[in-house]
C-alpha cells in the first residue's frame, strides 16, 4: 500500500526490529556501527527511521543477525491482536459464559424461577443475558413454545451495536439449551463455541469473580520481590520507568502469550509496571497464566524481543 508517495508495511518497524536484534546481542550502537562499517549516526538513524539502510547493508544486517530481511524490514511481522480491544472482547464473553454456566446450575437444582431471581447476583452484569432471561419467562407466561421464544429473541440480537452481538448471540444460543434441559457438558462446549478454542479450557477453571475478591493491589503486590528468570532475560528492564502512556501502547500491540511469556522473565518492577496498566480481567488471566506456564528460557527470550520491536518507539535515542 502507498501512501504520501511511500511504501508502507504492516506490523513493526524495521528501526524496532534493527533495535531490538541490537540490544538482544546487548551491543551499542556504536559497536554494532563497528562491526557494519557505517558511522554510529546512521544506526541511529535506522532505528528511529530517519533513514533506511541500501540493500547491500540489510544483507549485511540479515547475516550478522542470522535473520532474512523479509523479517527485518517486518514483511512477516503481521500487527499482533490487541490486549486492549480484541482479547478484552474474548474476556468479556468467557465472564458471561460463565455466568450462563452458573444460570445452568441455578435451573438444573432450583428451577428457571430461582434463574430468574439469581438475576442480580450475576458477576459479569450482562445487560442482555438479564433481558434474555426475562423475556424468555415472559414468552413463557404468553404460551408461547420455545422456538418461536427463541426466534423473537434471535431478532433482539440483531438489532444490537456491532460490538455487542457475539454476546448476544451466545447469550441466545446457550440460554436455549438451558431452558431445552441440556446437560451441562453440552452447555459448556454451545458457549465454548462462540469464544473459540484458545479459550475453551477457561471454562473449566473456577470463576474470576471468585478470584478477583484478591484485590488488584494484592495481586500486582505479589510480584514485587519477583527476580530475573536468568541473567539472560533482562532484555525489557529498559521498560521499568516507562510512562503509563507509553506502557499501555505497547500492550496493545502485545499477545497475551507474548506479554506473559516476556513478564515471566522479568524483574518484579517491570512485571508491576505492565500489570498496573491493564483491565482487571485482563490482570485475572495474565497472573494465572503466569503461575501455570512452564516454558524454556529461550521462549521468554523470544518475546521479551517482541515486547522490544513494539516499544522500541520510545527506547531509540
Amino acid at each position: 500500500m502507498e501512501k504520501g508517495g511511500k511504501i508502507q508495511y504492516p506490523g513493526v518497524s524495521m528501526g524496532g526490529k534493527i533495535y531490538s536484534l541490537r540490544m538482544a546481542k546487548r551491543m551499542t550502537q556504536e559497536q554494532l556501527a563497528g562491526v557494519l562499517c557505517v558511522s554510529p549516526a546512521a544506526v541511529s538513524k535506522w532505528e528511529r527511521n530517519l533513514a533506511n539502510p541500501n540493500i547491500e547493508m540489510l544483507w549485511a544486517l540479515a547475516d550478522f543477525f542470522e535473520c532474512t530481511i523479509d523479517e527485518l524490514v517486518g514483511r512477516t511481522v503481521a500487527r499482533v491482536a490487541q490486549v486492549g480491544e480484541c482479547d478484552e472482547d474474548k474476556l468479556r464473553l468467557l465472564a458471561v459464559a460463565g455466568d450462563l454456566l452458573q444460570c445452568s446450575e441455578i435451573s438444573r437444582m432450583q428451577g428457571l424461577l430461582a434463574m430468574e431471581e439469581a438475576v442480580p447476583r450475576l458477576e459479569s452484569g450482562s445487560r442482555f443475558l438479564a433481558f434474555a432471561i426475562h423475556y424468555v419467562m415472559y414468552a413463557f407466561m404468553l404460551q408461547m413454545d420455545l422456538e418461536r421464544s427463541f426466534r423473537l429473541l434471535e431478532n433482539y440480537v440483531k438489532a444490537l451495536p456491532e460490538r455487542e452481538r457475539a454476546e448476544g448471540e451466545m447469550v441466545a444460543g446457550t440460554l436455549k439449551l438451558i431452558f431445552s434441559g441440556e446437560c451441562e457438558d453440552s452447555i459448556r462446549e454451545c458457549a465454548a463455541s462462540y469464544i473459540g478454542m484458545d479459550y475453551r479450557e477457561r471454562l473449566g477453571n473456577k470463576s474470576m469473580g471468585t478470584v478477583l475478591k484478591e484485590s488488584r493491589k494484592e495481586i500486582i503486590a505479589r510480584y514485587k520481590d519477583k527476580e530475573l528468570y536468568s541473567q539472560s532475560t533482562d532484555l525489557i528492564e529498559v521498560f521499568a520507568d516507562l510512562g503509563d502512556f507509553e506502557t499501555q501502547v505497547i500492550l496493545r500491540n502485545l499477545e497475551m502469550i507474548d506479554l506473559t511469556r516476556a513478564l515471566k522473565g522479568a524483574s518484579g518492577k517491570v512485571v508491576e509496571k505492565f500489570l498496573s496498566n491493564v483491565s482487571d480481567r485482563i490482570l485475572y488471566y495474565i497472573n494465572e497464566d503466569m503461575e501455570r506456564w512452564q516454558g524454556t528460557e529461550e521462549e521468554i527470550l523470544e518475546s521479551q524481543r517482541k515486547v522490544l520491536e513494539v516499544g522500541s518507539f520510545c527506547l531509540a535515542p
